[in-house]
């Protein structure tokens, strides 16, 4: 036998060796040919896989806060990837009610994932429901009541005046309600026909605004629906409103 003849267990153990490297080199070569040939992961991709929110939050071990200000800006990149590419925003709904249920309380979400949905991703239904959530989570937002208000006022397919004007008087409850909610509700309430409510939310606004210009204005408007009362029409008060498009995230 040579001298240098290999026992069975050094022969296993270079094969084990020689296989290992193997291997190696092999994952190494595909680790690096991969970011070139498969197509990239779309932002959240990962999270629309979990059922909710509630099923996420113990993943986040006790920082739900954190993941969320991640969440938010993986969402704003999935809303810009799809806006300049695809118009296709089919896991947005979800990716938002995720993020608002980790994270309640963040206004601007809910501002941004109903906007987005309704005006640019089509699905009036979840914009809906997720503004509404947030006033169910944020009871005391004048500014969230004024915007979902806004949402129906220019809601696509039709402005739907009735809501609007319910949800802009809310606001002029709430104590961050801003001050143009009184004068769009006074206009939401004119333009549904509700004249009377109309009428003394306008005598509000010319009573209370420091704004010479919007005491006029709604003192005309007044005037305008006194003309309707007395010709026993309600139309005269009322304007043809076109629906405004709001395109949230500016030209592209």
């Amino acid at each position: 036998m040579s001298a240098f003849a290999l026992t069975p267990r050094a022969t296993r153990m270079a094969t084990a060796w020689a296989v290992a490297l193997a291997l190696g080199l092999a994952a190494f070569l595909i680790a690096a040919a991969a970011p070139r040939r498969l197509p990239r992961p779309q932002p959240l991709e990962e999270l629309s896989y979990y059922p909710s929110g509630r099923c996420l939050e113990p993943a986040t071990l006790g920082h739900a806060e954190s993941f969320a200000d991640l969440a938010w800006l993986r969402a704003v990149q999935y809303y810009g990837e799809h806006r300049r590419t695809d118009m296709r925003f089919a896991r947005m709904a979800h990716v938002f009610d995720i993020l608002t249920t980790l994270s309640p309380g963040f206004l601007p979400a809910y501002v941004f994932g109903g906007f987005a949905l309704a005006q640019e991703g089509g699905d009036f239904p979840h914009a809906e429901a997720l503004m509404l959530k947030g006033l169910e989570r944020n009871p005391s937002s004048g500014e969230l009541a004024f915007q979902l208000g806004f949402l129906y006022y220019v809601r696509p397919g039709g402005r739907d005046l009735r809501h609007a004007a319910e949800y802009f008087e809310l606001s002029t409850r709430l104590p961050d309600g801003p001050p143009a909610a009184r004068r769009f509700a006074a206009f939401a309430r004119q333009n549904a026909g509700d004249l009377r409510v109309a009428w003394a939310l306008w005598r509000d606004v010319a009573r209370s605004s420091q704004n010479r210009y919007l005491r006029e204005m709604a003192e005309r408007e007044m005037r305008t629906i006194e003309r309707a009362w007395a010709a026993g029409h309600a139309a005269l008060a009322r304007r043809h409103l076109g629906t405004p498009r709001v395109i949230v995230g500016g030209a592209p």
